[in-house]
Parts: structure tokens; C-alpha cells; sequence
């Protein structure tokens, strides 16, 4: 045989054994690929205010049922007015879901320059509770907690006595429906650490 013959088959060789171990190599690849992925979703059921609200969303609100915790004698009792202080409170139940969650309260501007946010507070349910400033707050419900988060926003419509906080006063309490609309919004999206 000639060496051009010889050569030739070792390059026919070489050719089909690397073609037989390429198609062994994927048949044992292929071999290992099996199972079943058996997995579910976590639930998410978050009330705000028994209200059920969705991940990812903004729910805004609006304060209605204010406690006055500080009267004056000069206000009929049960109204809003300078000089008067209140709280709302904001309840987020966890109860049923199965991830950690986030959530943000961001109190928006008033229609009256001087009503103001003094404070909110988380008074029970064991989040992690952070004030940003006087209209930014948020907290962590950790996975398993399943208190409900029972937060309070504290109120007060100082009386200023300038002349345009005046005609605020004024132009509230004279109009035909004279509620006041603190608007609220609450952020809640599932907690991945930080």
C-alpha cells in the first residue's frame, strides 16, 4: 500500500471516530435529560384596610374616618379644623401570603398648606418600619409574618394665621361639601432583600 492510501484511511478513521464519540457524547446528554418540574406559585393576598389589593400596584386612597384626639372649644365637635390634631390608621394584613413583602406609603399634598403629616407610626405587627421624610415611609413584612401591620397617621391643621392660609380655611369650610382629601398612596411589591 501507499502512504497516500494509508494516510487516507487514518483520516477516514479519525473522521469516524470522532463522528461515533460526538454522537455518543449527545446520546448521553440527551440520556440524562428527564424529570418533571413540579412547582407552584406563591400566593398573594394582602389586605389593605380589608380591601385586597395586587403586588406591583398603587392603590390610592382617600382619608375619610379621622379621630380627633385634640379639640377646641371654639370647633363644633366631630369636624376638622385649624387648631385640630386626628389620626387615621392604615391596616396592611398579610395574612395568606407566601413571600416577603415591601411596602411604601407615600402621603401626596394637601389642598390646605396647613395641614400637615406630623408623624406615622407602626404600633404592632413586627415589620421593619423606616421613615424617608414627612411624606415617605415604607416597611418589610418578612416571609412568615402574618400580623397585621397596624399603622397610624397623625394629623394636624395648624393654625398659621397668614392671609393665604386664611383664605384656604375660609374657601374649605364655605364650600357646599367641605371634607378634607388626604390622599394616600401605598406601594407593595414582593421583598428580594437588599
Amino acid at each position: 500500500m501507499n502512504k497516500k492510501r494509508i494516510s487516507i484511511l487514518i483520516i477516514i478513521s479519525i473522521l469516524l471516530i470522532a463522528i461515533f464519540a460526538s454522537t455518543y457524547s449527545y446520546a448521553l446528554f440527551q440520556s440524562d435529560i428527564s424529570g418533571s418540574v413540579d412547582a407552584t406559585i406563591a400566593d398573594w393576598t394582602i389586605k389593605i384596610n380589608n380591601s385586597l389589593v395586587n403586588s406591583g400596584t398603587s392603590n390610592s386612597f382617600t382619608i375619610d374616618t379621622i379621630h380627633y384626639t385634640q379639640t377646641d372649644s371654639n370647633v363644633k365637635s366631630g369636624k376638622f379644623a385649624p387648631g385640630i390634631e386626628g389620626y387615621y390608621d392604615l391596616d396592611i394584613d398579610p395574612n395568606g401570603t407566601e413571600v416577603s413583602v415591601k411596602y411604601s406609603i407615600i402621603i401626596d399634598s394637601f389642598e390646605v398648606q396647613n395641614l400637615i403629616v406630623d408623624r406615622v407610626e407602626l404600633l404592632s405587627g413586627g415589620s421593619t418600619f423606616t421613615k424617608v421624610d414627612n411624606s415617605n415611609y415604607y416597611g418589610i413584612i418578612l416571609l412568615g409574618n402574618t400580623n397585621v401591620q397596624h399603622l397610624r397617621i397623625y394629623l394636624k391643621w395648624i393654625d398659621l394665621n397668614t392671609e393665604e392660609a386664611n383664605e384656604d380655611d375660609s374657601r374649605i369650610g364655605t364650600r357646599d361639601n367641605p371634607n378634607i382629601n388626604i390622599p394616600v398612596t401605598v406601594n407593595l411589591i414582593q421583598y428580594l432583600g437588599e
